[in-house]
């Protein structure tokens, strides 16, 4: 069976994430709150890009996991705090070295984009950040800028659009 993805948008009920860009719903929030009074234990979203989205540069204050749901694997840069990078493909194919889920630990510039960008495509993910997602620790990042402070992730970046 094929789903389109406006079908998928309507009923998992996801709105536009005009920041990062692509589409979410926001699962779980977790009602234990940690002793800062601000954060509770964890947040999980369902985060959808179409062929054209992009998930944009940005990072937050807390780990997040990336897992696998349904569609287009997708093509995940990280750039870590100390300089270094990696490229991650998200998806089912175990076997072709896709992973199922992505560990992005807090503070690293994160963007993705689907490996398949022909216009039917769409893939589905899941988010859990731990503590709990707070816009107030979203920094929206640049890729101009951060090819400069990343080169050696500088034509990868733009291979994908990412800059």
């Amino acid at each position: 069976m094929t789903i389109s993805v406006n079908e998928v948008i309507e009923k998992l009920n996801l709105r536009p994430l005009t920041v990062e860009g692509g589409f979410f719903y926001e699962t779980y929030r977790s009602t234990t709150l940690l002793p800062d009074g601000k954060h509770s234990c964890g947040t999980c979203i369902y985060y959808l890009m179409k062929s054209s989205d992009y998930s944009n540069w940005h990072k937050v204050s807390g780990d997040e996991i990336w897992l696998y749901h349904a569609g287009t694997p997708a093509i995940q840069l990280l750039l870590f705090p100390d300089g270094s990078w990696t490229e991650r493909i998200i998806g089912p194919d175990i076997s072709a070295g896709h992973i199922p889920q992505s560990l992005i630990p807090a503070e690293t510039w994160q963007a993705a984009v689907l490996f398949s960008r022909e216009p039917a495509d769409w893939g589905l993910f899941g988010a859990a950040v731990f503590p709990s997602f707070e816009y107030a620790d979203f920094t929206a990042g640049s890729g101009a800028e951060l090819a400069k402070l990343y080169p050696e992730a500088a034509g990868r970046m733009k291979s994908l659009g990412l800059n």
